[in-house]
Parts: C-alpha cells; structure tokens; sequence
C-alpha cells in the first residue's frame, strides 16, 4: 500500500484501488467511478467456488492458460480496475500478467450475482463489451442460471441461457460438460 500524496478529485483510476480499506469489501473503478460491493453470500461463494474448481481443472488439465478467483484486479484501461469473480487467461494473454494485476482484456469474465446485479448485467457488461472481451458469463445463484455471453460487432449476444440442473458445454472450453446442479446451494 503506497501513502504517496495524491490529488483528490476528477476521475479515479485503477491505481486508486492502492488506497481503499482492507475490510472484506469488493472496490472497483469503471470508467473513473468507485464501486462498492459486500461480502458474498454463502449461495454466491457456493457457485463461485465450484465453478472455479471445475474450469481450473479443465484448464490446467489441457494447459490451455490460468484461471484466477476474486481478488485479481483486472485493469482493462487506466480508468477501469475491476475485480470479477472468475478469471480465466489464455496462455497467449499471459504476457500481459504483472504483479499488480493483468494489464489485457482477458479471455473469460465471470460474474457471479449477489447484492448488485445490476452493476454485474449493465455496468460491467457495458465496459467488458467495449473493451473487448470475447467472453461473459453471468452466473445468478438465486435463479439457478447461468448466461454465457458472447462479444459480437461490439455488443454481447446470448450463446446459452442454461438454468437449474442443466449441462452446460462451453463453446470457449471444448470438451468441458459443466453439470450446473454442482453450483448451487441446495
């Protein structure tokens, strides 16, 4: 943590997250604006953990890249260091790791819902887009659903909308059948 003096005011940037409190809560900068979130959920921990387990096993598996939880700071332009719950880089974009955060436009995002649902499908999805990121999943613990988005000409198109106790095959990960009843609280 630097204690560098800094100018207050204008716009925030990704190294203004270097300066927010260490106290269990979510900050994150898009486009210039702080974003609070709290603690998650036991259902949003759940889904989030499972589904890292089971894509960080394919992924390592296959040698494909890395996959990262919650707590890697993302920053996709200087205005913009987000934290999503799900990470997933290829092993091409890796070059872009540093020990601050990845500096790139990830492969896959994925956000799990919790307090701020709007913040994840409106906000992040609006910056994810126009920063180029290829893929989006939005999981909802609460509706048991998991939407994968897909970048087309610079917006996000539904590739599945898979709910409850589907299997879900993500086109990005071939051979990988996630069996989405692993992801929720009963």
């Amino acid at each position: 943590m630097t204690t560098e003096p800094r100018e207050i005011g204008g716009p925030l940037t990704y190294k203004d997250l270097e300066h927010t409190p260490d106290d269990g809560n979510r900050y994150e900068v898009i486009d210039g604006a702080l974003f609070v979130t709290p603690f998650s959920t036991y259902p949003h921990q759940e889904a989030a953990t499972q589904l890292l387990t089971i894509l960080n096993a394919h992924v390592r598996g296959k040698g494909l890249g890395k996959v990262f939880a919650s707590g890697l700071i993302v920053v996709l332009d200087t205005p913009t260091g987000v934290g999503p719950d799900i990470v997933y880089i290829s092993s091409e974009r890796m070059r872009d790791m540093r020990e601050d955060g990845y500096h790139g436009v990830p492969d896959l995002l994925v956000e799990v819902l919790s307090s701020k649902p709007q913040l994840d499908r409106f906000v992040k999805a609006s910056k994810y887009a126009s920063a180029g990121v290829a893929h989006y999943w939005i999981v909802d613990p609460k509706g048991k659903t998991l939407t994968a988005l897909r970048l087309q000409g610079g917006r996000y198109r539904v590739v599945v909308e898979a709910g409850r106790d589907d299997t879900f095959e993500p086109e990005l990960f071939p051979g990988l059948a996630i069996d989405l009843s692993d992801l929720w609280v009963l």
